[in-house]
This record gives structure tokens, C-alpha cells and sequence, in this order.
């Protein structure tokens, strides 16, 4: 082919004016899908920064740090106009989320799981109707508008309501009112054998832990234990505030075999004592200073024992031993560990339910309360005895020294400082000095020489010491019988003999025995000190520290 003609042939496209319409449709279709997906691409981009960073955040949230692009920490100052990775791996990203969300399911479950058991604790607590709000006996209502006043009854049996258990009987009552404002609580310890005179009651059924349609009639010269007796939470209640003035807007009542059994069920508690606890009564407690796991048997020697000489007094010792248990019990029962244990909740809550009555007052109030009291000693916390009688009178019961116990209501009420009439120690102020006293010692225990080896013990802490005999014949009870012109030296001796138990005998005068039974033990107090003689103590020890 000639040159020219190839030339040509060359030419004729490059010549052509215009393309065909469906070529020129085809190039502006390419352009604009060239630049969608451009377009879409720049969007995914930026979607999945801000996916990444929403992650990061969530993992944050978690405690986690997550690494970027090429294996770096995400800055302040990045760029998010970066191009992405060319193939960017999702797992990483999805399984930190899965983490974040089965954390927080696992929390939510959690909590779940303590509230719901919590509520079945609450549950089981079983009401009565034991507050009187409206009762005439309170006085200074207005003053004491805001304030907590909470009577807490330990009871050896019967408030369980079963009737399996007879014998019921009130062991201690105790009144604590904390002020409005936070910043004092006082504890005072009301003898069950204080002499009242009982406000008429509805009759208490102990068994079924419920009211009779029945009235019980007034009774004067009886005891403060009574009421529970016979009348039960509300003649509880209404004796208290009848005695005290103060408005009662909390009860609670806790049977001592049910609170064994709570701790049986919680594997034991935790408590801490300063110096060891050895009770004249019932011997060795807990042995040793410091922290120490209590099982349920132990748990209840521990909350009866009330004769231990190293006690400043034996209210103090019982009342602080007391609150130590119920704070390590109740904490123990409301803690993550009990929560998210079915089966364990179950045996708290079993013997919950056979132990506790309560009105206006759940598990997390009685745990609050006993937290703040178990330190009596603690700053803002006072326990005080009721100033009553050093010895019964001839009905057996203690006498209330109305005008000191007077001043410390009206001071309690009053939020005032309490009077110094009733902060000192119990019987101390009014016992006879030694030198003032002279006793008769008599061995009704059967054991040889044991009237005259106390009769020395107690000349040389400087008590005149009369006869020295055999007793007219045995006795199981270690007694101090006396006249009632000897009250007050029957006290004093009374205070060196934890055992020994008053007896008053009306037909006589100058009078004074102290009859050694066959539970005596040997120990005597020395006046001054507290501590037990001639047997040594652990009083001389230095003391544990416990928060």
C-alpha cells in the first residue's frame, strides 16, 4: 500500500466532528459513577473513624485502651481527614464490644442479684405493730422532731414465734437515741428488773407472735421484763416512753437461738475484743486479745456474758460485746458474698425470719445503727446506765433513782450535755468505802477451807470480816443476804463477787452473810481496779486495737 493512502486511512477517525450519542452517554455515566464512588468512599471513611471512636470511648469507660491505625495511640491532635487502611479488620473492634456490654451485663446482673436478695432478707423480717407516735407520756415532742429513737429487746426465746421454744424471757433492753443532727448517740441500758408500773396492754400471744383480742390490766410494782411478757412489742414501747419521755420511732426484737443460727448459716463472724473475755458465769469466752471468728454457739456466750471483770462495768461490757456481734452479723449477711450466694441467703433468711420482729426498722437500719455503736467508746457515742438501785428491794426489783434519771432524759431530749450524776460509773459513787464494811462468811459449797480463805482475801483488800463458818446447809447460789439498813454495804461486797446475787431479808438488822454456794469460783474483784483477785488476769496485758 502507498504511503499517502496509509496516511489517509490514519486520518479519517482524528477527522471525524463528533461521536456517536450512545459513546457520549457511556463517558458521562463512567464520570459520574467515578465520582460516587469517590464520594462513598471518603463517607465509609469517615464512618468508620467515627465508629472507631465511639469505641474507644466505650472502652475507655471500661478501663481499656485500644490501639489505632499502624499500632499507635489515638492523640490529641489526629488527623481525621487520614486515609484509612486499604482493608481495615473489624474483630478487634467487635470483640472489645462484646467485652464492654458482657462487663456491664455481668454488673447489672450483679446488682440485680444483691438488690433482689436484699429484698427477700427484708422480707422475711416479720412486722409488728410496736410504735405509739401519739402516746401521751412523750414529752418535748417538738424538741425531739427529727431524732431516731430505737429500743432494740434480746430475748432468750419465744419472739421467734416457735412453738417449740417456752420459756420466754426478756435478757436485755436497750434504748438508743440518736439526735437529729447525727453527731450523738447515746446508748442506755434498761435493767429488765427495773420495778415500773405497767401501763394496761393488750395481751401478746409469745408463741404466734401476735396480739389476743384481750386487755391486760394495769400493774404497779412489777417489772420492766413484764411487759414484753405479757404485752409484748406495743407494752414494751409504751413502758419505755412512759419511762423515758422519749418518742420510740424504731422497735426491734431479736431471739438469741435465731441470731446462733445466723451466724451458723454465715460460716461464722469476725469480732474484735481488746483484752480476752472470761466470764465469771459461763468461763472463757474468747480466750485471746484481738480478732477472732465466732461460731453460733459462741456468738451467743459472747452476747450473754455480762460478769467479766475486766469490764469497766458489766452494762458497758455486755451492751458493747452486743454491738460488736450484731454489726459483724449484719454486715456479714449484707455483704456481696452472702448477696450473690443463693444458698446461703437462704439459711440467713431461714433463720431471719425466726428471730427478728421489727417496726419501722430493715436490715440495712439495724446495720447502720450497730455500725455507729460499735465503738461505745468512740467520739459522739455514749453509754450510760440507767441510775437505779444499788441492790433490789424486798420485791426483788431495782428502784429507778427518779431525779438522776430525770436530768438524763430531759438532757437527751434536750440534746444537752448529759449530767455527771449518771455518766460515772455504775454503784460506784454510792458503795460503801471497805473500812465502813464487815461481812460473815459462810461455806455453804461443801469444800474445806473455802470461807476462810476468802475471809482473808477480802481483809486484805481492807473488809472487816465478822464470823467465819459453815453455812446451816448447802446451796447451789453464791449469796449476799443482808438487812435493809446494810444495802449499801451489801453492795459493795455484791461488786467483789461477780456470782453472788443480793438477797434481801426484811426480818433482820445489822445483817450482812456472804454465803459461798458451790458455783462460786474463787474470784473475787479488788474494789479499786476491777480486776480479780488473787487470781491473775489478762486485765494487766496491754490491749489489742480495734476500729
Amino acid at each position: 500500500m502507498a504511503p499517502g493512502a496509509a496516511e489517509e486511512t490514519v486520518r479519517v477517525p482524528a477527522a471525524t466532528p463528533t461521536a456517536p450519542p450512545a459513546a457520549e452517554a457511556a463517558d458521562e455515566t463512567a464520570a459520574r459513577t467515578a465520582e460516587e464512588v469517590e464520594e462513598t468512599t471518603a463517607l465509609a471513611s469517615r464512618v468508620r473513624r467515627i465508629d472507631e471512636s465511639l469505641t474507644r470511648l466505650t472502652a475507655a469507660h471500661a478501663g481499656m485502651a485500644l490501639q489505632t491505625r499502624e499500632g499507635e495511640e489515638p492523640g490529641p491532635d489526629e488527623d481525621e481527614s487520614a486515609e484509612a487502611p486499604a482493608t481495615p479488620t473489624r474483630r478487634p473492634v467487635l470483640a472489645v464490644k462484646i467485652l464492654v456490654a458482657a462487663v456491664a451485663f455481668l454488673l447489672f446482673a450483679g446488682t440485680a442479684l444483691s438488690w433482689g436478695a436484699l429484698r427477700w432478707m427484708e422480707s422475711t423480717v416479720r412486722p409488728v405493730d410496736a410504735l405509739d407516735p401519739t402516746s401521751g407520756s412523750i414529752v418535748d415532742a417538738a424538741a425531739q422532731a427529727g431524732d431516731d429513737t430505737v429500743v432494740v429487746l434480746g430475748t432468750a426465746s419465744g419472739s421467734s414465734g416457735d412453738t417449740a421454744r417456752t420459756g420466754t424471757r426478756t435478757d436485755t433492753v436497750v434504748l438508743t437515741h440518736v439526735a437529729a443532727s447525727g453527731d450523738r448517740v447515746v446508748t442506755v441500758s434498761l435493767p429488765t428488773d427495773l420495778e415500773i408500773n405497767r401501763p394496761p396492754c393488750q395481751r401478746w400471744d409469745q408463741n404466734a407472735a401476735a396480739y389476743l383480742d384481750e386487755t391486760v390490766p394495769a400493774e404497779t410494782r412489777t417489772t420492766l421484763g413484764s411487759a414484753y411478757e405479757v404485752g409484748g412489742p406495743r407494752c414494751t414501747v409504751r413502758a419505755v416512753q412512759q419511762l423515758t419521755g422519749l418518742a420510740v420511732t424504731r422497735f426491734v426484737a431479736l431471739d438469741m437461738p435465731g441470731v446462733k443460727d445466723m451466724v451458723d448459716a454465715l460460716g461464722g463472724v469476725e469480732v474484735c475484743v481488746e483484752r480476752p473475755v472470761v466470764d465469771d458465769r459461763l468461763g472463757p469466752v474468747v480466750p485471746q486479745a484481738g480478732t477472732t471468728t465466732l461460731d453460733g454457739e459462741q456468738a451467743v456466750r459472747f452476747a450473754e456474758a455480762s460478769a467479766v471483770p475486766t469490764d469497766s462495768s458489766p452494762a458497758f461490757g455486755q451492751a458493747q460485746r452486743q454491738q460488736r456481734l450484731l454489726a459483724a452479723v449484719f454486715g456479714e449477711a449484707l455483704s456481696t458474698r452472702v448477696l450473690l450466694s443463693p444458698g446461703t441467703t437462704r439459711d440467713v433468711v431461714t433463720a431471719l425470719g425466726h428471730s427478728m420482729l421489727a417496726d419501722n426498722a430493715g436490715m440495712q437500719d439495724l446495720l447502720a445503727l450497730s455500725t455507729a455503736q460499735r465503738r461505745l467508746d468512740a467520739d459522739g457515742v455514749t453509754f450510760v446506765p440507767l441510775p437505779v438501785s444499788g441492790v433490789p428491794n424486798t420485791r426483788g426489783n431495782l428502784e429507778l433513782r427518779t431525779g438522776d434519771a430525770n436530768e438524763l432524759f430531759s438532757a437527751i431530749r434536750k440534746d444537752r450535755p448529759l449530767p455527771e450524776s449518771v455518766t460515772a460509773p455504775a454503784g460506784r459513787s454510792s458503795a460503801a468505802a471497805p473500812d465502813s464494811v464487815t461481812v460473815d462468811v459462810l461455806n455453804a459449797a461443801g469444800r474445806d477451807g473455802l470461807a476462810t480463805q476468802i475471809g482473808t482475801t477480802l481483809r486484805g483488800l481492807g473488809y472487816g470480816v465478822g464470823a467465819v463458818s459453815n453455812a446451816p446447809e448447802p446451796s447451789a447460789d453464791t449469796l449476799v443476804k443482808f438487812s435493809p439498813d446494810r444495802s449499801a454495804q451489801a453492795q459493795a461486797i455484791a461488786g467483789l463477787v461477780p456470782t453472788a446475787r443480793l438477797v434481801p431479808d426484811t426480818g433482820t438488822s445489822g445483817s450482812l452473810q456472804l454465803v459461798l454456794g458451790t458455783s462460786f469460783d474463787g474470784a473475787v474483784r479488788t474494789p479499786a481496779l476491777g480486776a480479780v483477785a488473787p487470781a491473775a488476769q489478762p486485765a494487766t496485758a496491754p490491749p489489742a486495737t480495734c476500729d
